[in-house]
This record gives structure tokens, sequence and C-alpha cells, in this order.
């Protein structure tokens, strides 16, 4: 088991390990927590894990109650978060209670959400199942939800008290679900860890990936919690990424649109002379290695309708982020209008 320690305002661990589902009650002791959990979950997961978290929890002497969602980014809007919350009033939640998000990176923002505007605050916890919230979406305490006009419009910052990657979770993921975190793992060694993006050139386990990954972002979250200045590199291949997602309607998953992402601002840094080609085919490799798309099919005229509600965008310009190296990428603000150009350099071949 490893502990990797977030240092924010209220800092908290990422307790990484097998089993620790089991273990869930025991953990929120030791962390202090009490009152009424209210465990959030989706129709894949809960079938899975709800029963045993539920048992580590009430062997533990919590009240537990539940509340259950259909699986899938379509589910990630107002009216499912409308729901928790009338949810959480109808089973007398009070700000001494606290919510529990069990399962993936949707799981986790609408939980997060629920719980920063729920009376105001009440305090919640990460349980990831999967490899992508292991990973990202469950540090750092970014939550949202998607509306109409584009992905993640609507959201809050709230940091959990615990959050709890039981690596056991991540033997049942099909293959295309367990890529989709491989390309944020592949993300965060672009941005600030070679050993890592090495050790995926070959093989590592899940808990290595986990911790390094962690690790990094916590260090990045410590530096810039509410994303002013330097946290804003997170956002590596994710400006193509969101636009992909809307334009298919979210029926391409998050990691695989940010490996698309990444494959285009790779070829479009090789294309301005940012990045040397070797470099920029060792990311182009690394994403195959996992099944990951590097390219996508979507014009890049479209791709750039959509930036222009991406969360990032400030006036007519938005934030990209453009590599020069493995641990080497900058952050540019460019016009609205040269979004097309960059996409259209991005994705065509090398």
């Amino acid at each position: 088991m490893q502990r990797v320690h977030i240092d924010v305002k209220n800092g908290y661990d990422v307790i990484i390990g097998q089993g620790l589902i089991k273990e869930a009650g025991r953990i929120l002791k030791d962390t202090g927590i009490s009152g009424k959990l209210g465990i959030v979950s989706d129709s894949n997961v809960a079938p899975l894990y709800l029963d045993a978290l539920t048992s580590s929890l009430k062997e533990m002497g919590y009240e537990v109650i539940s509340f259950v969602f259909p699986a899938g980014e379509q589910s990630k809007n107002l009216s499912t978060l409308s729901s928790i919350l009338e949810f959480f009033a109808e089973n007398g939640m009070t700000r001494k209670d606290t919510a529990i998000a069990l399962g993936g990176g949707v799981t986790g923002d609408m939980t997060g959400f629920a719980s920063g505007v729920y009376m105001r605050g009440i305090s919640y916890v990460q349980i990831p199942t999967t490899l992508l919230a292991c990973v990202d979406s469950s540090v750092g305490g970014k939550t949202a939800v998607d509306l109409d006009a584009g992905k993640n419009l609507a959201g809050v910052f709230i940091q959990p008290k615990v959050v709890i990657a039981d690596t056991d979770t991540l033997k049942t993921l099909d293959k295309k679900t367990y890529a989709d975190g491989m390309a944020e793992a592949i993300k965060t060694a672009i941005l600030g860890d070679r050993e890592l993006f090495e050790g995926l050139e070959k093989e590592e386990a899940d808990e290595y990936i986990i911790s390094r990954c962690v690790k990094y972002k916590g260090k990045i979250v410590s530096e810039d919690e509410f994303e002013m200045g330097v946290r804003k590199l997170l956002n590596l291949g994710h400006t193509p990424a969101h636009s992909i997602e809307k334009l298919s309607s979210y029926t391409i998953p998050h990691g695989h649109a940010v490996a698309s992402g990444l494959g285009i601002m790779a070829r479009a840094s090789y294309k301005e002379g940012l990045l040397k080609k070797d470099i920029c085919e060792r990311i182009l490799r690394l994403l195959e290695k996992y099944s990951l798309p590097t390219n996508t099919d979507f014009s890049s005229k479209d791709m750039a309708r959509e930036a222009f509600f991406d969360k990032k965008r400030q006036k007519n310009s938005i934030s990209v982020i453009k590599i020069r190296g493995i641990e080497d990428c900058i952050i540019e603000n460019i016009s609205l209008d040269k979004t097309e150009e960059i996409f259209e350099k991005g994705m065509a071949s090398l």
C-alpha cells in the first residue's frame, strides 16, 4: 500500500493498493470521518462493489445510504446532479455527513459537485474504480457536469477528504476502458515524468503508474490549486479532445479523445518546429502501444468551432499546451481564429 499526500489548504491522502474497498471503513475512521455516509455509484460499478463497500462501512458502525444512476457520460448533466441532491435531502443528510463517489470520472465529478453545493458544502470521499479516475480525475478537486453547449461548463473546486484507489477494481475493466486511463497516464509522463514515459514504453504495474501520476498531479495542484497558472498544463491534449467528445455526442470516451488530442498536439508541435521528430514519433508509438487513437476523422473546422465553447476560452483566445519535449511543455494563448490552423497541422501526417 502506498500513501501520497496532496499538499493543499485542506490536504488529504491518496491511498493506493490492493483490497482497499474492504478496508474502507477503517480508513474513513482513521481519517476522522463521522456521520451518515451517502454512496453515489453508477449502474455498471454498483453491482460489482457496492455491497462490499457498504459492508465495510457498516462494520465500522456507519449508517449508509446509496444512490445509483445510469452509467455513461450521458448522465453527467444537471438532471442527474439534481437527482443526487434530492436524494441527499430526502435522506436527511446534513453538513456533518459525507458523500462517497464509488466509480469512474463521471461519478467522481458529479458526487464532488453535489457535495460542493449541497447545504453550501459537505465532505466527500473518492473511491475511483477506473484507471483514468485513479491517475487523474479523483485527485485535485476539479468537479463538473456537461451542459448542452459543451463539456464541464458547470462545476466547483472541492477537495476530497481522502482518495482510496483499490487496484483490484482495475481487473474488471475491459481493454478499452483500461486504455482510457493509459491516455491520461501518457499525458502525465509527457508533461513531467521521463521515468514514467520510459516505463510505459515497456510494462509497469498499475500501482506504480497510479502513484507516479498522483505524485506529479499533487505537485502541480499544490502549486496552483485553482488553475490560475501552471495547472493549465494538465490540459495537454484536452482542447482538441473536448471538441472530439462533443462532436461525437460523447460516444467517444474521454481517454480516447485525449489520446487523439495528444497525437494532434504532438504533430502540431513538430510542424511548428518545437518538437523533434523522433520524440513526436515516440509519443505516437506509445499511444498506439495501448491501442489508443492518435487522430480523428472530424474536420479541423468543426473542431475549431466547438473549441469556442471550451471552458479554457477567454474572450477571443484559448490556451493550448504545446510540446517541446518530454518534461518540457508550454502554455500558449492563441486566437480562436488560429485554432483551426493548429488542429489542421496536427491532423496532417508527419
